[in-house]
């Protein structure tokens, strides 16, 4: 099928609008749009089943508004149809009887004329489809995706939570069922490599870092796992689970007091790297998350809440005056003793953490509850607004699972990406833990020589995103292990000052 026609995406009852059908430019804009060239175009598992246009390039992707892809003009006429007449029903059941000029009938037709209007949405070849809110609490209502036996007559629907970074919460993408039997098969594993254990970050299984202080598993291959994967995958527009675009299910345990400081899911690239991250490229990274929670808290207090800690409540994002700064948090949090009567120790980071969760966008964990966010923008660049953490929990457990999706294959699968000019300057990667310079752990020192006055209030992050500790004229040095080609950053008023990326020395030290 050749949908590379012209047209912006927007369909109003079968027809392409668009603002000049005589325009070539604008075909050939489309054209463009959709086949970006080899040197913007990732290789996914079906691209040998990629039609060409008639133009000879690759064609565009075609998905509704709730992410079906169109594969057939049969199916597209149909879906039309059935927009149509589910439009017709919804006017008739709020305009029972119409009259006798017709009038509502008319009113009817005219207040609908938007609702009717019908958005396909053009992804590029090589490219994954991104859902697009318009304003929070917009609904999305997947009637494409099967019912769960376990939940009658509730479709999954997504509700937008917020527009900047996005994210939406999905209803009935699965159920407490399912969530008892994951718990007990991580709480059973027993192979090393999958058996709850102290957590880990970034794109080694060994890096331990102590502002992560969660447990976790992982669930590759088992029946509930393999099929809440598959239906994920549907849910985010694949037409079937390729394995090798997900990390695998990730069971996390909170235990009171435990964290997960700011960071993003958005997997920086090494210095020297044969795997290709640079999506924004041909490249690969995580794109899309989606979490689980298992269990409920105790109380609204009792902490657990997965926190993006650069974009701000949706009650309060446009007035400013409501906004709750963090030393305002930090003093209320104080006052509460509610980090204090968990044993929370003042001016740690876990005090920091719990006073950001009560300023900024925080998701509460609830039973059965679901979220999906990105960690790319559509043009995909890493998406800095999706940074989030896991906030202290201050009462009971929590138990929580997620699901990081790559916009290709990962590194190690079949087809993923691969950066060719590091493979013909003749770079090998030692794939040996024992030997490998990626694995070898690396002890850090950061140091503040207070020689800079601009440097008296500086702050240290792993990358961007993922907050460290304060380095400023009053502070200890920071101390971190790390490997080679760790990026580290200094800001100062949240922007990065000075910036270094860890060598191959097993001991190395920063000083400001």
């Amino acid at each position: 099928m050749d949908l590379c026609g012209r047209g912006d995406g927007r369909i109003n009852n079968g027809a392409v609008i668009n603002d000049d059908d005589d325009t070539d430019d604008d075909d050939d804009a489309f054209y463009k749009h959709c086949d970006r060239g080899p040197n913007y175009t990732p290789i996914l598992l079906d691209h040998n089943k990629l039609v060409k246009t008639s133009k000879g390039g690759l064609p565009c992707r075609f998905y509704t508004r709730e992410g079906l892809r169109i594969t057939s003009f049969k199916q597209f006429t149909n879906i039309i149809i059935d927009h149509q007449q589910h439009q017709q029903q919804s006017c008739d059941a709020n305009n029972p009887q119409d009259d006798d000029d017709g009038s509502s009938s008319e009113e009817c037709k005219n207040n609908n004329d938007e609702m009717n209007e019908f958005h396909l949405y053009a992804v590029p070849a090589g490219r994954v489809f991104i859902f697009a809110p318009s304003y929070i609490g917009e609904i999305f209502e997947l009637n494409h995706m099967k019912l769960l036996p376990d939940v009658v007559n509730k479709s999954i629907t997504l509700e937008v939570l917020s527009i900047t970074p996005k994210i939406f919460d999905i209803l009935n993408i699965f159920t407490k069922k399912e969530a008892t039997l994951i718990v007990q098969r991580a709480l059973n594993e027993t192979s090393p490599s999958h058996k709850i254990k102290r957590s880990t970050t970034g794109s080694s299984s060994t890096s331990i870092i102590q502002k992560r202080t969660s447990e976790n598993a992982f669930d590759t291959h088992r029946k509930v796992a393999l099929e809440l994967k598959k239906r994920i995958f549907e849910l985010l527009g694949f037409d079937e689970y390729w394995n090798g675009h997900d990390d695998g299910l990730q069971v996390l345990r909170y235990n009171m007091t435990t964290a997960y400081v700011p960071h993003m899911d958005y997997i920086s690239s090494p210095s020297k790297s044969i795997f290709d991250y640079r999506s924004q490229l041909k490249g690969g990274n995580r794109y899309a998350t989606v979490l689980l929670y298992m269990t409920d808290m105790p109380t609204n207090n009792s902490g657990g809440e997965t926190v993006f800690s650069k974009a701000w409540p949706s009650s309060n994002i446009d007035n400013v005056d409501e906004r709750k700064s963090h030393s305002d948090a930090l003093i209320e949090l104080r006052q509460s003793g509610d980090a204090e009567r968990a044993g929370i120790k003042e001016d740690s980071w876990e005090e920091s953490m719990v006073a950001t969760c009560r300023s900024r966008m925080a998701i509460r964990p609830y039973s059965g509850r679901a979220v999906l966010f990105y960690s790319q923008l559509p043009n995909r660049q890493p998406d800095r607004m999706s940074t989030h953490g896991g906030c202290p929990v201050l009462h009971g457990d929590k138990w929580a699972a997620n699901l990081w999706v790559w916009n290709t294959p990962r590194q190690d699968f079949v087809g993923s990406p691969v950066r060719q000019d590091l493979i013909d300057a003749g770079y090998k990667e030692n794939t040996n833990p024992s030997s490998s310079t990626q694995a070898q752990k690396i002890k850090a020192i950061f140091k503040n020589s207070k020689q800079d006055p601009t440097m008296k209030d500086a702050v240290l992050y792993y990358d961007e995103a993922m907050y460290w500790g304060k380095l400023g004229f009053n502070d200890p040095p920071l101390h971190s292990d790390t490997y080679e080609g760790h990026r580290w950053n200094v800001k100062v008023n949240d922007l990065v000052v000075q910036s270094w990326v860890i060598g191959k020395s097993k001991e190395q030290e920063f000083t400001i």
